[in-house]
């Protein structure tokens, strides 16, 4: 049955074809006969239907599945594709998902009041809500790449759970294209290497751009022949080729590369002396199908992201630059983590978001402290408590081995490890770490230096949580007034401080009294505002921190006498 504008379905939830969201693909070589096994098992169909595609890599899965969406999009009113490869790049699948519904129907209910720039978690359950509506039966879901399915015996962070991400109804479409043959979540179809050398030589070509190609050349040999070509017009866009081996194969963007530096390495600051000069050496990539630009990545944090094909990134790393070069790889450890902006920068959860596939490339290579630290502050805010614990402990180590216990710098990383500590709830660690980062910020920095204040607000978040109510009201007094002095009353630290002082917008504590007394809803409401006013959607953006304050008015409520 084919859709019309005329039926409810249609007016209702229709959302034209994005094909900007959709990987770059080879021009497809016709597989009539799985299309046609397809279209059988995923159409017309009174309950939800799901195929998995299955199959080598690189022999063709995702543009076949495309190639399915292309054909057939006027049978479906939306079709969306999914990164799949982590939890991370499905989660911003979802985000660009709620992002052209609200485009094409602004007031969407389960839509319209989720904040796309905060929780994904959230957004990824609205989104499922959305395609769970009882009239919005005809959408179709392609999640690709579904490589690392978590599993009882697999289950570190790389893997997935696609079932946390399949909308819960009973219709729809579902294509998920994997190279195991293990994953079950539809009819299973078996994709084999095209055996017709009419068929194989079309391959080769459309992907080298290029026709008549020899039978006995390979892709490999192929695109060693391309980058040799690169590298005669234009020396950088060649090695920007073989730095991306050591980045993720999606979204590397020009701001990601612009703190680069080595003396060895002029092509890297020329290539990012400005956004000209990047934009040319990818352009030349772009052109001979190494690479392709990838709006639906742009994010308010940076420029558009370019990427490249896994096959494509596979070669880079295996053939392109054959051993391991560890100067090209400190070189993107360096990128990420000089692009890992601090919790002062508007909006900085965004950034953080795209660095996070980069930085776990090769985070067991990392050996420099600053960076090793840098990438525990990623990995906590992003909510990922035992990686940040991880990097946090071996850049202890190294500043304690070069910089002595007391450099601040060791006591920044001790005192980021007592944030962590809270955050996991192991409170007699994080009052440990707390007591040795403020001792040592009082006698190199003086007891009113910010970073000694803002250890001190620590441990009066501590003590609430602990509920010690006496000692909590006076680490944040002694914040308080302190931040006051040396940033003035309307700082965000200031605002923050003062807000938890009054119980964080729900308690304020009468210690004179020795009990707890309830603010008025226009008390609270101000309060929150004050502090939503000066760093818009801080709250609503930061749920790990929300369940803290949570936790912490429930410590303090305990304490009522």
């Amino acid at each position: 049955m084919e859709l019309t504008s005329t039926g409810v379905d249609f007016e209702q939830f229709a959302v034209g074809l994005n094909l900007a969201s959709f990987p770059k693909a080879a021009q497809f070589v016709a597989r009539e006969k799985e299309l046609s096994k397809m279209h059988e098992l995923l159409y017309g169909h009174s309950s939800r239907s799901a195929v998995v595609i299955h199959g080598l890599g690189g022999i063709g899965k995702t543009q076949l599945a495309i190639e399915y969406a292309r054909r057939h999009k006027e049978k479906y009113t939306a079709i969306f594709w999914l990164n799949a490869n982590d939890e991370d790049s499905l989660r911003l699948s979802f985000r660009g998902i709620a992002q052209q519904v609200l485009k094409h129907h602004p007031s969407t209910r389960v839509l319209v009041n989720v904040d796309l720039e905060g929780d994904l978690d959230r957004v990824v359950n609205a989104v499922k809500a959305w395609l769970d509506l009882r009239e919005n039966k005809h959408w179709l879901m392609i999640y690709d790449n579904y490589d690392n399915p978590r599993t009882s015996n697999h289950s570190d962070r790389s893997t997935v759970d696609v079932r946390r991400y399949l909308p819960e109804t009973d219709h729809g479409s579902i294509i998920i294209t994997t190279r195991l043959a293990s994953v079950t979540q539809g009819r299973r179809l078996h994709i084999q290497k095209l055996t017709g050398p009419e068929d194989g030589l079309k391959i080769l070509s459309n992907m080298s751009r290029r026709e008549g190609i020899e039978n006995d050349r390979s892709l490999y040999t192929t695109w060693q022949v391309t980058f040799d070509r690169i590298r005669k017009q234009n020396a950088a866009s060649a090695q920007l080729l073989k730095l991306w081996a050591y980045f993720d194969k999606q979204d590397v963007w020009f701001e990601l590369l612009r703190h680069a530096y080595s003396a060895d390495d002029e092509w890297i600051r020329k290539l990012t002396e400005d956004k000209l000069n990047f934009n040319e050496a990818v352009r030349l990539l772009c052109e001979y199908g190494l690479a392709h630009a990838e709006p639906s990545l742009r994010q308010p944090s940076g420029s558009t992201g370019y990427g490249m094909h896994s096959c494509v990134h596979s070669w880079t790393i295996s053939v392109l630059n054959g051993e391991w070069d560890d100067g090209l790889a400190r070189l993107a450890l360096t990128c990420v983590a000089s692009e890992v902006p601090s919790t002062d920068v508007d909006k900085w959860w965004l950034l953080q978001q795209r660095l996070l596939q980069h930085a776990a490339r090769h985070e067991h290579f990392i050996t420099d402290g600053k960076t090793v630290n840098n990438l525990g502050n990623l990995y906590k805010n992003q909510g990922k408590l035992a990686e940040a614990e991880a990097m946090y402990s071996r850049a202890l180590q190294g500043y304690e081995e070069a910089l002595g216990p007391k450099h601040t710098s060791t006591l920044d990383t001790v005192n980021n490890l007592g944030l962590l500590y809270a955050d996991q709830g192991k409170l007699a660690e994080a009052e440990a770490m707390y007591s040795r980062a403020l001792q040592g910020y009082e006698e190199a920095l003086g007891p009113k230096h910010t970073s000694t204040l803002q250890t001190v607000n620590n441990l009066g978040n501590l003590y609430a949580d602990q509920g010690k109510l006496a000692e909590a009201e006076a680490m944040y007094s002694r914040a308080l007034q302190g931040y006051e002095e040396a940033l003035g009353p309307k700082h965000t630290s200031t605002l923050q401080t003062d807000l938890l002082r009054n119980g964080v917008g729900s308690l304020k504590i009468d210690f004179k009294r020795c009990k707890l007394r309830l603010l008025s809803r226009k008390e609270a409401k101000m309060s929150i505002q004050r502090l939503e006013c000066q760093s818009p959607g801080l709250l609503s953006a930061h749920p790990q921190a929300r369940k803290a304050v949570e936790r912490r008015i429930g410590h303090m409520a305990k304490f009522s006498f």
